[in-house]
């Protein structure tokens, strides 16, 4: 096994996710991308020699399948401005009582430097006072490559922003305690950078060593006037092998991602039929930031809802077609999609004996058919949205709901009893019906709408329930009757009725148990009866 140690030395992490940096946006980094630790292993190289062991060791790194993480918790804090002054400018001014004066080559010191302060900020995260460990459990590195990674890691001294110094070793095989994140596409919670084959050559040609200390010696030497000769010989070069301008040295970057998940969940393989979505839920935390109330009510789920899937549509025109219609749900023509493409489930408190039905987050369920890359990519632009302004309600924060041992109503298993299964589930947010019920007598329209929602649940992939009991008050704790929950609208303007259910299997079925005309946007999600 081979594992690196990192001790966040200031007690916090300060790194900025890669595409959380306009200012107002910025997010701290956490867990710490394998791939960002990687380019700091890589920087320590190129500025200490480029050590011929060294290179072969980040070689042999590169090549390894990503690592497992073992990670402590973490505080985000919040986003501070700052004003940084930037490089001295000089300043002359022009005396207008001598209008031939002409301004002195250099103004080193004095009044004639204004110093421009720019505004800065930086995503921290505060730790617990745990190290953390990049762990690949099959690797063993041979004595000359691993004295080199020791080596290597002796000369990291930050990883992501200079205040964010760290200590890092080869740790030991018994230093290691459970992992808290292993490589898993198919469960996947979070995207990280890793490194793979290539990634070093690629850094190198970033960094580009060679040009970078040609232009600098040239630099010097065009500035230097004790040797008028050499001066002009180096501005020549410089204008010819430069064009005059100055070196820009490219920023680093890592395309590459793999999905990570907590370990243990995926032991034992599912028996239980499920359906068209899949059971690993992208869990996100609601946060108040601004706004009137405290908490919302599950009423104000299909508002929430709405907004994030607008936000969440406005991220991905820079992806894929496929992916593009995975998220919003209507195919390149503008119609509804023919298919399961990605659903929002509201994350309240329910069923406890003192639940008041507020939502405590957001959940994403992807289609159980998407392969790895379109996983990944869906996964990306979810990372995207961190903020839901709505309105009168106020401005919420989304965040990825990270912890070891989350909340049971933010973890997935709790909305999706994977992977044993549940016979009985009733629901969160009512049923919003396919259409209108025609029959008048009250036990006729139960009958119709029990109908309707059982072909919701075959709709979904499930099998038909063996009873479906139609009520206006739910079976879980917490829940408001169905009345309380505004009406879904259809396209001529006209109200869907809704309705709570429960639904009672011949066998257990794993979830997200999501059916009904409303089941993309927050209406009928289900809950199994008796999780937890």
């Amino acid at each position: 096994m081979l594992a690196l140690g990192i001790r966040y030395l200031n007690g916090f992490a300060a790194a900025c996710e890669t595409h959380a940096r306009q200012p107002g946006s910025e997010r701290p980094e956490w867990p710490p991308h394998p791939a960002r630790v990687f380019m700091a292993m890589a920087a320590a190289h190129f500025v200490t020699g480029s050590d011929p062991g060294e290179r072969e060791a980040l070689l042999w790194l590169e090549s390894l399948p990503p690592p497992g993480l073992r990670v402590p918790g973490k505080i985000p804090r919040a986003v501070v401005t700052h004003y940084v002054p930037v490089n001295d400018k000089p300043v002359w001014k022009k005396d207008p009582a001598k209008p031939q004066q002409k301004p002195p080559p250099s103004l080193q010191s004095g009044p004639g430097i204004m110093r421009v302060r720019q505004e800065r900020t930086f995503a921290r995260a505060w730790l617990d006072d745990e190290p953390v460990y990049l762990v690949w459990p099959d690797a063993i590195a041979e004595p000359p490559v691993a004295a080199a990674l020791q080596s290597l890691c002796a000369k990291v001294t930050r990883i992501g922003h200079s205040t964010s110094l760290v200590q890092m070793w080869v740790a030991r095989p018994d230093e290691v305690s459970e992992l808290t994140w292993v490589p898993d596409d198919e469960r996947a919670e979070l995207q990280l950078r890793v490194p793979g084959p290539g990634t070093l050559e690629d850094l190198e040609r970033r960094y580009n060593a060679e040009a970078v200390e040609a232009w600098t010696s040239l630099v010097l030497a065009s500035e230097d006037d004790r040797d008028r000769r050499a001066q002009r010989a180096a501005r020549k070069r410089l204008k010819e092998e430069f064009g005059g301008a100055p070196l820009q040295q490219l920023r680093p970057q890592v395309p590459l991602y793999q999905g990570y998940a907590r370990p243990g969940q995926g032991e034992h393989r599912a028996s239980a039929p499920g359906t068209v979505f899949s059971p690993h839920l992208v869990v996100f935390g609601l946060e108040r930031r601004s706004g009137p109330f405290a908490a919302l009510g599950l009423p104000a789920a299909l508002a929430v809802v709405q907004r994030w899937r607008e936000a969440l549509v406005s991220q991905v025109d820079d992806l894929p077609e496929r992916v593009r219609e995975v998220v919003s749900g209507h195919d390149r023509a503008g119609g509804p999609l023919q298919g399961p493409h990605l659903a929002l489930v509201p994350l309240a408190f329910v069923g406890h004996p003192h639940a008041d039905g507020h939502l405590l987050g957001l959940a994403a369920a992807l289609p159980a058919g998407l392969d790895a890359e379109e996983r990944r990519q869906v996964l990306r632009v979810l990372g995207r949205v961190h903020e839901l302004r709505l309105g009168d309600l106020g401005v919420w924060g989304l965040v990825r709901e990270l912890g070891d041992r989350p909340p049971w109503n933010l973890r997935a298993e709790a909305w999706t009893a994977h992977p044993s299964g549940a016979t009985h589930w009733s629901t969160v947010t009512p049923v919003a019906f396919d259409r209108h019920p025609k029959e008048k007598d009250r036990p006729a329209y139960q009958r119709e709408a029990a109908e309707m929602i059982a072909g919701a649940c075959t709709a979904v992939g499930l099998p038909r329930p063996r009873e479906v009991v139609v009520t206006q008050v739910s079976a879980h704790l917490g829940v408001p009757p169905a009345h309380v929950f505004p009406r879904l609208r259809r396209k001529d303007g006209g109200d869907r009725r809704h309705a709570h259910a429960i639904l009672v299997f011949d066998e257990p079925v794993i979830g997200p148990v999501l059916i009904g005309a409303g089941r993309y946007r927050g209406y009928g999600v289900c809950r199994p009866m008796d999780a937890g």
